[in-house]
């Protein structure tokens, strides 16, 4: 999976008073001057006590990235790991708070900004967040039909790369909207996300500002890298 990140965070805890005002110190010493630093949230751990849940975002005004770190009097912890069931806290809780904000988007996402692949309700259906250019997901593709058998799928193209990948993505959505069923949206799909495609078409500015803005609202609610799976109904609560 390919990231999108500001800042690689220190593994080990840090001593540190733990005020809002003192972490958004501590990170902005870490990161250059245009980046802000706020805290979006802080609550107690259930269960814990003395320690709280910090929710910090930074951003560069096109992108940011919301860090959870964990505070207990003078000093801040990247993570807590429950040794018994081996769950991470901090994973446990940032995949909440990304299905929760990509969710309130998706739920009033244009439909033809979503490429439904089977249509069979006795079957869950997984929202697949994707990008043409991206190896991985080229790699994940591969075996559509084999998750077909199990999953619906919903693709959405939130590509990372730039110029190319977003003119791929207009033609692929002006393509599948075409298609009369799932295997010629695939195929429409694959010869886009082939290393060796090229754009067959002109795409105008306006129609990659279109994906642009698609891609953005996706990456600023938090989607961090792709391909991304997610199952629909944690995205639908």
């Amino acid at each position: 999976m390919k990231h999108l990140s500001l800042v690689a965070l220190l593994a080990t805890s840090s001593l540190f008073a733990a005020t809002d005002a003192q972490v958004i110190a501590y990170f902005k010493a870490q990161v250059p001057d245009h980046i802000s630093v706020t805290i979006e949230d802080r609550k107690a751990v259930d269960k814990l006590k003395g320690y709280d849940i910090v929710t910090t975002k930074l951003s560069d005004g096109t992108q940011s990235q919301v860090i959870t770190l964990f505070t207990k009097d003078g000093l801040m912890f990247p993570d807590i790991i429950d040794l018994d069931s081996g769950v991470s806290m901090k994973e446990s809780i940032e995949q909440a708070q990304l299905q929760q904000k990509i969710g309130a988007i998706y739920k009033s996402e244009k439909k033809n900004n979503i490429i439904a692949l089977g249509n069979d309700k006795s079957k869950p259906t997984m929202v697949v967040f994707s990008d043409p250019e991206c190896p991985y997901c080229r790699n994940e593709l591969g075996t559509v039909e084999e998750r077909l058998k199990t999953h619906n799928l919903r693709l959405i193209l939130t590509p990372v790369h730039d110029t190319s990948a977003l003119q791929k993505s207009y033609l692929i959505y002006q393509g599948v909207a075409k298609a009369k069923d799932d295997a010629a949206k695939i195929a429409i799909v694959r010869k886009y996300f082939d290393e060796a495609a090229t754009i067959d078409a002109t795409v105008s500015e306006e129609a990659v500002t279109q994906m642009d803005q698609l891609r953005r609202k996706y990456l600023q609610a938090g989607l961090k890298g792709v391909p991304f799976y997610v199952e629909e109904k944690e995205l639908l609560r």
